[in-house]
């Protein structure tokens, strides 16, 4: 059937145009909206357009890519479309004036943001990222926006910061463009062939055993106790920096020796299972809690001081740097806290799996990268099959 009305389920259940077909596409109608139109590619992939008359001629406008644009969407522009034939203006052209007049600012906060606050849970790392972009991008407009705009600003970033927070850079551009492409705003994604940065391999950088002790001295002798607790928290659970800094008291499970962070990087929730020496620190902050008027009548475990944009301590750079040269150790990051726990759990026989559960990996396979820390465990395990086997060829 080539006319129906239009729903998700409905467009999701079209089956891909047949590639035998000597058309390129296969197209539907809705019949709740008058010159909604669908093209559906032999890939599959499902294009909305309205249909219309303008002084006599037929015309069309594309208006996104399926999902991207809903069903709801699709009729709305339709519907405003209509509005501005019946005072004899053409959608097409109206629309081309707005492309043309559009800057990157217009389109980030008219267009990405509403999107992006609706579809990420992390969308507020995405504003705090086009800010940095908007300085030197965000007056040009969008469809004069070239792959050499976005190159020089890749560039100019991984000069000032490091290729990957570049590349972090240029994929949220890249990601921007392909959405205003879907949304009929641009004719070509101007990212689209830009080549990241090659980057170093991962740090294997973690407290070794003779700088641990001068690493846990320094941290008692600090005058800032939350940020002492914060730091400690870091390196006995293995947690994110962010994971720990905004936790709340509701989400420490004393009594069950967990902590439950509702929202990870992966998207998902996870339990963190508490070892004593976290439970200790845990135990005195709470003991703690009512003496400071900080936290006092806080939720959240480290508070930010009065007058901060967000409710929970946000930065940890001085307190750590202040630790570090107080202990004498060179190189080493908050990060690397995550780094030094999992590789005390290899080093003391955990299994990569384990370690992988422990640190909340939603791919095991990110947790190889210690896999070279159980190298002393592997040598007495295939030790002892060469002693069953010399023991078994003696009898």
């Amino acid at each position: 059937m080539k006319k129906f009305p239009f729903t998700k389920r409905s467009i999701e259940a079209l089956p891909a145009h047949d590639p035998d077909s000597p058309s390129r596409e296969a197209e539907y109608s809705d019949s709740e909206m008058v010159g909604l139109k669908l093209r559906v590619s032999k890939n599959g992939r499902r294009f909305f357009q309205h249909r219309y008359r303008y002084l006599g001629r037929k015309k069309c406008m594309a208006l996104g890519e399926f999902p991207h644009v809903s069903v709801q969407d699709a009729r709305k522009r339709v519907s405003e479309n209509k509005s501005l034939l019946a005072r004899d203006i053409d959608p097409n052209e109206e629309r081309q004036q707005k492309r043309n007049d559009l800057t990157l600012n217009d389109y980030i906060d008219q267009f990405y943001i509403p999107h992006a606050t609706m579809h990420k849970k992390s969308w507020q790392t995405d504003v705090y990222m086009l800010n940095k972009v908007r300085p030197a991008l965000g007056k040009l407009r969008l469809s004069t926006l070239s792959a050499r705009d976005i190159s020089n600003f890749h560039s100019a970033q991984k000069a000032r910061t490091s290729a990957v927070t570049a590349n972090h850079f240029l994929i949220l551009i890249r990601r921007m463009m392909n959405l205003a492409v879907q949304w009929g705003l641009l004719e070509k994604n101007p990212a689209d062939g830009l080549e990241k940065f090659r980057t170093p391999p991962h740090r294997e950088r973690y407290l070794t055993k003779d700088e641990l002790p001068r690493f846990l001295r320094a941290l008692e002798e600090m005058e800032d106790r939350l940020s002492m607790s914060a730091i400690k928290l870091l390196l006995f659970t293995g947690c994110r920096k962010g994971e720990i800094l905004s936790l709340q008291w509701s989400q420490v499970k004393l009594d069950e020796g967990r902590l439950f962070l509702p929202v990870t990087k992966n998207g998902q929730s996870r339990s963190v299972v508490l070892n004593p020496k976290a439970r200790e620190v845990l135990e005195i902050l709470a003991e703690r809690r009512a003496e400071n008027a900080r936290t006092k009548n806080s939720d959240f475990l480290f508070p930010s001081r009065t007058g901060a944009n967000k409710k929970f301590l946000n930065d940890l750079r001085k307190p750590f740097l202040n630790v570090c040269l107080a202990a004498g150790i060179d190189n080493l990051k908050i990060h690397d806290l995550r780094h030094s726990f999992a590789s005390f759990a290899v080093m003391s026989g955990s299994s990569l799996y384990e370690v992988s559960k422990l640190l909340g990996h939603a791919d095991a396979k990110m947790s190889q990268r210690y896999a070279h820390l159980s190298d002393d465990s592997l040598q007495n395990a295939t030790d002892n099959v060469s002693q069953m086997i010399d023991q078994a060829s003696n009898q």
